[in-house]
């Protein structure tokens, strides 16, 4: 199958009858990765997955001197576990793996993305899509090798760059910015051309753990249903270019005193989240 591209906008073309998309996804290995990586082996040829292990990206970090960043890293992990948002995130994704069949996937295990092994693996599997979610800033050479390459961001764009999107629209209040977008991936952290935002439901109980798993989710089922259309039903992908506007946030942006704020406000009844009904897609 090719891909023809012209104008922001992709369009598969079929060789024969039985051609079928080459996908290749490059991601971690949190629950949300696997239940992505799972639901695009039941659907489509999935081809391979590249798995950067989230303790390599932590021990990338202090091999290259990157002290702060790692103790930070450290802290959310640790901070995820003391709250029991990681646990929240595991039965969430692990309930909707339940009702897909396990089919066998080749898998590449790197201590980069970027690596040598990594982009090896890329360019002998030719992928026509490749899905990210969950690694490392991709470069050129990747990049290059990856075909029509779509990351899933778990923030808005192109409002919440980098790390904690979901959160920091929680925390500002910015409810309306509470989302999971599918995107182009460029040589700009976040920048490339926008596919859709999916927004999940608000409702008053939620914390940011809630909603990033939602918003993920129903990102995840917004792109199985547009690789549908565009390998079975010649639906086109369009994108549109990203406004320039925003905010880069990075592990360390998320202090402490950031959750514990929104701990106190809530215990004291003052957070009050709205409950926003409609789920949309933008």
């Amino acid at each position: 199958m090719k891909i023809a591209h012209e104008n922001g906008s992709y369009q598969a073309v079929r060789e024969r009858h039985d051609d079928r998309l080459r996908l290749l996804l490059l991601s971690s290995d949190d629950p949300h990765h696997l239940y992505l990586r799972a639901a695009l082996r039941a659907r489509f040829k999935l081809v391979g997955a590249v798995v950067e292990p989230s303790r390599r990206q932590q021990a990338r970090l202090w091999l290259r001197r990157k002290y702060i960043d790692w103790l930070y890293r450290y802290y959310h992990i640790k901070r995820q576990k003391w709250t029991g948002r990681s646990a929240y995130r595991e039965r969430y994704f692990e309930a909707l793996m339940a009702n897909l069949e396990r089919l066998p996937v080749e898998l590449t295990p790197v201590d980069h993305i970027n690596s040598a092994p990594a982009l090896a693996k890329i360019r002998e599997l030719k992928p026509d899509v490749t899905i990210v979610c969950g690694t490392m800033f991709i470069g050129r050479k990747v990049l290059e090798a990856s075909g029509l390459c779509i990351n899933i961001h778990g923030g808005h764009l192109p409002d919440y760059k980098g790390n904690h999107g979901v959160f920091f629209a929680y925390y500002h209040r910015d409810y309306d910015k509470i989302g999971a977008t599918l995107h182009r991936v460029s040589l700009q952290l976040d920048g490339g051309d926008i596919l859709e935002v999916a927004k999940p439901n608000i409702f008053p109980h939620d914390n940011d753990e809630h909603l990033y798993c939602r918003a993920v989710h129903m990102a995840i089922n917004r792109l199985l249903a547009r690789l549908e259309g565009f390998e079975s039903h010649g639906q086109a992908i369009a994108f549109r270019k990203q406004e320039e506007i925003g905010h880069t946030y990075r592990h360390r942006s998320r202090k402490p005193h950031c959750d514990l704020s929104l701990w106190l406000q809530r215990r004291l009844g003052r957070l009050h989240v709205p409950h926003i009904p409609n789920t949309s897609v933008s």
